[in-house]
């Protein structure tokens, strides 16, 4: 009996050895640190933000070249042979948001709130030229409004925030937030107080949709681009990303 018991005394205590971190390892543990992959060029929130913003660019561009006919509305690229591509990108910026977490919980859940509803975007079209639509139109139209919303309030919010009242480069890039959040909101006002004050065949002949989805996308293009902090006049070299530059730890090999 007392040998039983000294052996379970022993397995005790190896278990509790092999859970305990030897004191001699800690100064191993902090001359060679494991490589921390949220430290990775991959994952850092300022090229989050400049892919964000050239696929906002690009959008409207490929969109529009790919269209077998003549655009009523990005949107309305569904209906053409660049619907891939449309929905694809979509997509793509979805993805970008959802893998941006932001400097806290408040711009995590922004992002996450945005990516589903480019999802939705995508998914659910709008109403066809020929009219039309559904329910599912009604839920395009309402994610765009919910997208566009948060691209706004991320350059009134967060981005804005910390540049504001600040002298230099960093007074620069509020004062161009500040520009493209309010181009985001008066283009989606503008289209809404046109669609109920103009006939629906002007909207459609001075393509007013197209227009103001374009110059939205632009905007908010801009202001990630610029959050991106990739841009030579706007950005100090300290803070600046450099997107092809190797690691220190790897510069020498």
């Amino acid at each position: 009996m007392p040998r039983k018991i000294g052996c379970r005394r022993r397995q005790v205590s190896e278990r509790r050895a092999f859970f305990d971190v030897d004191a001699r390892l800690i100064p191993f543990m902090e001359v060679n640190p494991l490589p921390n992959i949220m430290a990775s060029k991959v994952f850092d929130y300022r090229l989050l933000r400049l892919i964000a913003g050239m696929v906002a660019f690009s959008l409207p561009l490929i969109v529009d070249m790919v269209a077998s006919t003549e655009l009523p509305s990005i949107s309305g690229s569904y209906y053409t042979g660049a619907r891939d591509l449309f929905v694809g990108l979509l997509f793509v910026e979805a993805a970008l948001f959802l893998s941006y977490r932001g400097h806290n919980a408040r711009e995590n859940r922004g992002a996450n709130i945005a990516s589903l509803a480019a999802v939705c975007v995508a998914l659910f079209p709008t109403a066809p030229v020929s009219g039309g639509g559904g329910w599912g139109t009604t839920v395009h139209y309402t994610a765009a409004i919910v997208l566009f919303s948060i691209l706004a309030w991320f350059c009134f919010g967060p981005f804005r925030e910390r540049t504001r009242g600040r002298d230099g480069m960093k007074g620069r890039r509020a004062r161009i937030y500040l520009v493209c959040g309010w181009i985001i909101v008066g283009a989606m006002a503008a289209l809404l107080a046109a669609k109920q004050l103009l006939p629906a065949v002007v909207v459609a002949d001075l393509e007013l949709t197209y227009w103001a989805e374009f110059i939205a996308l632009w905007a908010f293009g801009a202001a990630w681009i610029t959050a991106g902090k990739v841009l030579p006049f706007l950005v100090s070299p300290e803070e600046a990303l450099h997107t092809f530059a190797l690691p220190a730890s790897q510069a020498s090999s």
